[in-house]
């Protein structure tokens, strides 16, 4: 692992600055809005602005790789980036800051593909495990990092938007300095809608219930912290809590999905989750320490939904079909995503803050109730020929999929998927 960390540190310390930067807009958006009197429909739709950027990303960036390259894509990317973080400053308006939010996404999510490029390219059949584990602690670390550095500014000043945008900035210096030849680069196959929910529907609506949910604590969670009485310093520190929780129970929960049935593990830690933001309605900030907990839970319960939801639908694959399948379940994960923070919006603004966090229980609840309808519906895989949980972060593009050890990157129907039958000579089908 440390000739992996070795190899590839420049590339990594680039990533912990985006990610650091990104964590910081996150909780600065929200608390700024809230200063700024954005009524909470707008708030929901300025959010919802960085998901519609992945999402629009995620489909033309690798486009556009395939006729300019990695390096140039890198520094559009990262100067576009960085100048929408200064326009919200300077402006003060929901119009142009949603506006700025889609580019920030489109940006983003063209930085994370051209990283994951660059690490796939590096990576070898022994070290592409390694490699992910780094590039998910990374991005989790650095998020949680730029969430706590809200507390270095002061109320309605410009320091933290200009700290953003500097660490956008240099991100780009430790990579395009020491990035040698930029690697091939072939856009992974996707799945249409309709084949991704023959294989796996409980993958489908999973991957979309949990983009749902993570929109809404990080598109409104920043909100809801101010509603309910706590400082800019508290809110940094509930939102890191979220993504600390993932660090932290992300490969225990793994490890039991590796033991049992899948999807009792998926309706355990839907369970869970749900239970979690629940008790958490009943904090506030008097209670900051329980609610930290009750955010930390959740963090560690909800994201690894993520990369549960990929394994489940990996255990009726081939090597050969995961990445394709994976990205197309990212791609249903990012719609999710968009809608995310409007519906919590919605609900904060005519049922009231209290409703916050019973909205995001009931994305969970209802994940654990498809889980159940999904069980009677389908034989489980035995435990024995389940394939190993890869952790992947959310943020993540397909490209980062093709990191997985099971998986090989196919770009071609070739030994794939068949076009009259995806599921044929599985012995798990139904």
């Amino acid at each position: 692992m440390f000739r992996s960390i070795a190899a590839s540190w420049t590339l990594f310390f680039g990533l912990l600055l985006i990610m650091a930067g990104n964590g910081l807009q996150v909780v600065l958006l929200g608390t700024r809005a809230s200063e700024a009197a954005f009524s909470n429909i707008a708030t929901g739709f300025v959010m919802a602005g960085y998901y519609v950027g992945i999402f629009i990303g995620s489909i033309l960036v690798p486009r556009i790789l395939g006729n300019v390259g990695h390096v140039r894509v890198f520094g559009a990317m990262s100067a576009i980036a960085s100048s929408a973080i200064l326009i919200h400053a300077a402006f003060v308006d929901p119009v142009l800051w949603a506006v700025m939010r889609v580019l920030t996404g489109f940006s983003f999510a063209g930085m994370y593909i051209v990283c994951e490029s660059w690490l796939n390219d590096k990576a070898t059949n022994e070290t592409r495990g390694q490699l992910l584990s780094i590039y998910m602690i990374i991005n989790m670390g650095g998020m949680s990092l730029g969430q706590v550095m809200i507390s270095f500014g002061k109320d309605g000043g410009y320091g933290l938007f200009l700290l953003a945008s500097v660490m956008v900035s240099m991100a780009v210096v430790p990579i395009l300095i020491t990035v040698g030849k930029a690697p091939e680069f072939d856009t992974p196959e996707r799945l249409g809608f309709r084949r991704l929910y023959q294989i796996s529907p409980l993958a489908v609506v999973g991957m979309a219930l949990t983009g749902a949910a993570t929109a809404m604590i990080f598109g409104m969670g920043p909100i809801y912290g101010r509603s309910i009485g706590m400082t800019n310093t508290e809110v940094g520190y509930f939102m890191a809590a979220v993504t600390l929780g993932t660090l932290v129970l992300q490969y225990p929960v793994g490890r039991l999905s590796d033991r049992f049935d899948r999807r009792i593990v998926i309706l355990g830690v839907a369970i869970v989750s749900g239970l979690s933001v629940l008790i958490a309605t009943l904090l506030d900030a008097n209670d900051l320490a329980l609610l930290l907990i009750c955010m930390l839970i959740f963090g560690g319960t909800n994201f690894p939904l993520y990369s549960l939801c990929i394994a489940h639908a990996n255990d009726y694959l081939t090597p050969r079909q995961m990445v394709a399948m994976a990205s197309g379940l990212i791609m249903i994960n990012g719609a999710g995503a968009v809608i995310g923070a409007p519906i919590a919006a919605m609900f904060i603004e005519y049922l009231g803050t209290i409703s916050f966090m019973p909205a995001i229980a009931a994305s969970q609840f209802l994940l654990a109730l498809f889980v159940l309808v999904r069980m009677r519906s389908r034989s489980s895989v035995p435990a024995a020929a389940q394939g190993p949980y890869v952790a992947i972060p959310d943020s993540s593009s397909g490209v980062a999929t093709s990191l997985n050890p099971e998986a090989e990157w196919i770009t071609t129907d070739e030994d794939g998927f068949t076009d009259d039958d995806p599921m044929k000579d599985n012995p798990y089908i139904n």
